[in-house]
């Protein structure tokens, strides 16, 4: 196939499970992450895996290209913030579209991304979610559910969806899916085989009725484990997940609730499943 033969193996566009980076480096193939966008002409970050002097994060989307330059614009406490860059590599504006132009670069030259994200230590620049995702609770912090969601999924590795929710609402909640068996990109209703050993597990035999497995108390149990273990790397209290809930099947793109490249379409899930999320805030208690 001629991969003996490849300089450089690279992603971007959107996240690679960190397993899955690790199972390529034991192989030794580093696969980079960069960042860029249309506006951007490709890249703006680069990992720099071929010189001997750059610090690696694993984490990251790398460093700025060489003659590109990154800011977080409007930081918090943390060091989020939006991020922005310029460079040659920057276009000039939108065609015929002078307002549109101004909305996304600024009189210094900074495209702003809408993307949310810090640098680290060694300048490398970390993605943590959507300037339009992000959340408002009621008490009026920011919080980012991306990061809570994949915390979330990398402690229940047969999750395969989690929609965090709390936009002006006094805590956050959760919607969570099993992985199912895809075909042709699209979950049917059938479980995946790694849910159906970690159910095994749990003494469970019956994998088609749906509604025992969602009521297991071992199952309730092992998600609760999961979010609290995620919990305890949430930035804030603010940033816990409180309560949660099953939704049955899995998200789609023929279901509406992912875009063809599987960006999640919040606002449909919203829509979608807005009496389980309702259900999730009727407790006075919290």
């Amino acid at each position: 196939m001629g991969l003996d033969q490849t300089k450089y193996c690279i992603f971007g566009a959107a996240p690679m499970a960190q397993p899955t980076r690790e199972y390529f480096l034991s192989l030794n193939i580093f696969i980079g992450n960069v960042y860029g966008m249309s506006e951007s002409a490709g890249p703006t970050t680069w990992q720099y895996w071929d010189d001997p002097n750059y610090r690696h994060n694993l984490l990251s989307s790398g460093q700025a290209l060489r003659g590109c330059k990154i800011l977080i614009h409007n930081p918090d406490q943390f060091g989020e913030g939006e991020i922005c860059y310029r460079g040659r590599n920057c276009f000039m504006g939108y065609y015929k579209a002078p307002s549109e132009t101004k909305g996304t670069m600024d009189s210094k030259g900074y495209v702003h991304s809408g993307d949310l994200g810090k640098l680290d230590e060694s300048q490398n620049l970390v993605i943590t979610g959507r300037i339009k995702e992000l959340i408002i609770t009621g008490g009026g912090e920011n919080v980012a559910p991306v990061p809570i969601e994949d915390k979330i999924k990398e402690a229940l590795p047969f999750v395969s969806n989690v929609v965090v929710i709390g936009d002006k609402m006094k805590y956050l909640v959760a919607l969570i899916t099993l992985k199912h068996v895809d075909v042709a990109g699209q979950p049917t209703d059938e479980l995946s085989e790694i849910t159906i050993d970690y159910l095994k597990t749990l003494g469970i035999t019956d994998f088609k009725n749906k509604k025992a497995i969602y009521s297991n108390p071992a199952l309730i149990k092992a998600i609760q484990e999961g979010i609290e273990k995620a919990n305890k790397a949430a930035v804030s209290r603010a940033a816990q997940v409180r309560k949660w809930s099953f939704v049955n099947g899995d998200l789609s793109v023929a279901g509406g609730e992912l875009t063809p490249t599987l960006k999640l379409k919040r606002k449909v899930v919203h829509q979608k499943y807005a009496d389980i999320i309702e259900s999730m805030y009727q407790d006075p208690k919290l």
